[in-house]
């Protein structure tokens, strides 16, 4: 279950803390996801910050065998013992960001897809799977892509100039097989609390969040500083979420206290 999923089943935990320290006070554009369903076909584009649900929907239900995947796996904390563990060949770079280090390991490999999961299964709060994926036998209804460095503006992108269109999202997008079980997996992750609308003749479905702080609760310990009481904040408020299934739309809001 992804942080957004976990914080509409009232269940929020180190992931989705995780995915809200970056957001302050006030109302923030938040990750948005659009699938187009045909018979054999779920079409999508995604956020960041969704980007995690099509990776895994692909490691569900692709073929067996050997699989493209090239990209770079992102962590904030250091899990290279970890990652050492798995059959996936990276060498990782440490550089320093504003409050933390980064280690980046790029991927170019051809891979089984056995072992693609074993690396998405090495998961954490704060790491980025920003890899694309299609399989080597070059079958059509299996493909993702994913951008590589993260968006201005968060993870819906570039502020757009008020009253212009909003465009789609475009940090991940792709394709994936139809199957029984590759949708439910995404109904279940995407939309939740509205899964049960989505019919046998369904034809499109989008959701965008928007994400609004109301309050900030730092840790009370004077000897932590500022940056791990940025870290370590709870934040309270709310997701309001927008749902489209074909011409009917759905809305709801989700307190949170993270």
């Amino acid at each position: 279950m992804n942080w957004l999923a976990k914080i509409i089943a009232g269940s929020a935990d180190e992931y989705s803390h995780a995915k809200l320290v970056k957001y302050g006070i006030g109302t923030h554009p938040g990750p948005r996801a659009k699938l187009t369903l045909s018979k054999d076909r779920i079409t999508f584009k995604a956020d960041l910050d969704y980007e995690k649900v099509f990776t895994r929907a692909y490691a569900k239900g692709a073929p067996e065998g050997n699989h493209k995947i090239k990209g770079i796996v992102r962590s904030y904390t250091d899990r290279t013992a970890e990652f050492d563990s798995i059959m996936m060949p990276l060498s990782w770079k440490r550089s320093k960001g504003k409050s933390a280090s980064i280690f980046n390991a790029k991927l170019d490999e051809v891979a089984p897809l056995e072992h693609i999961r074993d690396l998405l299964n090495v998961d954490g709060p704060t790491t980025f799977f920003l890899v694309s994926l299609s399989p080597r036998s070059g079958a059509r209804q299996w493909k993702i892509t994913t951008k590589t460095s993260f968006p201005k503006g968060g993870a819906g992108g570039d502020d757009d100039e008020e009253g212009a269109k909003e465009k789609d999202p475009v940090f991940s997008k792709g394709v994936v097989a139809n199957t029984p079980e590759v949708l439910a997996f995404l109904t279940e992750e995407v939309i939740p609390d509205f899964k049960e609308k989505v019919q046998q003749n369904t034809k499109k479905i989008s959701v965008a969040n928007t994400i609004v702080i109301e309050d900030i609760v730092p840790p009370d310990d004077s000897s932590l500083s500022f940056s791990e009481k940025r870290r370590l904040a709870k934040k309270r408020g709310k997701i309001i979420r927008k749902i489209s299934i074909d011409d009917k739309e759905y809305s709801s809001e989700v307190d949170f206290f993270v």
